[in-house]
């Protein structure tokens, strides 16, 4: 933190290898995790605007816990008092929580994280701040019901857990979880309303939101997702089109040269009035 805001910052260029060095920088808990793997099972706690959150340090935990972490993604979610929203990949809970506050004592939010002990620590900080409009599920979303595995890059990068439908080669294996559709969730809790839904889901956003048509084209929620590459990007466009969906806002979800990733918001496509 010292090097990112006393040197970085002020007095060396906005390039790529400062960025890189930066980001080790800021990594260094994560770099002790990965040389000690006993740390990554240290859990800590901290209050953050306002909230009490239980977090692994040695983790890439302590980069979430930070009022900076994704603001772009809470300003495109903009959620209003009695909404129901849900967080898919809902890891240890840093949005749930503020989503939980946003909303209100009316209003919900569906917490959906499929690795076991990011559910834990999520479940734990639900308890922690006495939230009773939070449900939390622990469940893998995709575009059909039934089982698979999750991969772990690493045991210190638990907030990029990701399942077969991403496509991505990972060295170490998770356990086999349940599979389900949105659709089939939010059918079974028999919610009236989704205001929103938050997708960050380490590049199969494209399984989820095909498993979640029905409720898209029902209640037209704000779509904000995190997208992984360009072609997913281009691919999600497509289909969010065929949902009569339109994408509205889409910003860089990283400064780093060697990533693509990027948020979205997307909106139903109203229809346009014609002339009376």
């Amino acid at each position: 933190m010292f090097w990112e805001r006393w040197i970085a910052k002020p007095l060396l260029p906005k390039s790529p290898s400062v960025q890189l060095m930066t980001d080790r920088a800021l990594h260094l808990n994560e770099a002790l995790g990965l040389a000690v793997p006993p740390l990554t099972y240290v859990l800590s706690r901290k209050m953050e605007e306002g909230s009490w959150f239980a977090f692994r340090p040695f983790t890439d935990d302590a980069d979430k816990i930070s009022r900076s972490y994704e603001q772009a993604v809470r300003r495109m979610l903009s959620p209003h008092g009695s909404e129901t929203i849900i967080d898919i990949g809902a890891n240890i809970g840093w949005h749930s929580v503020w989503l939980s506050k946003r909303v209100g004592p009316s209003g919900k939010v569906l917490a959906v994280e499929p690795e076991g002990t990011n559910f834990a620590i999520l479940e734990l900080n639900t308890r922690l701040n006495n939230l009773a409009n939070v449900i939390s599920i622990n469940l893998a979303l995709g575009s059909n019901r039934g089982s698979g595995r999750l991969f772990v890059p690493r045991p210190t990068l638990m907030g990029q857990v990701t399942t077969a439908d991403s496509n991505h080669q990972s060295r170490f294996q998770g356990s086999i979880v349940t599979f389900d559709t949105l659709d089939n969730v939010i059918s079974a809790f028999n919610f009236n309303q989704v205001s929103a839904i938050k997708v960050d889901v380490e590049g199969a956003e494209l399984a989820v939101i095909r498993g979640a048509e029905k409720t898209i084209a029902k209640f037209g929620p704000r779509l904000i997702i995190e997208t992984h590459g360009h072609d997913k990007l281009v691919s999600l466009k497509l289909l969010l089109t065929s949902m009569n969906m339109r994408v509205v806002s889409e910003i860089p979800a990283s400064s780093r040269p060697d990533e693509t990733r990027s948020f979205i918001l997307a909106t139903r496509n109203l229809p346009i009035a014609g002339p009376s």
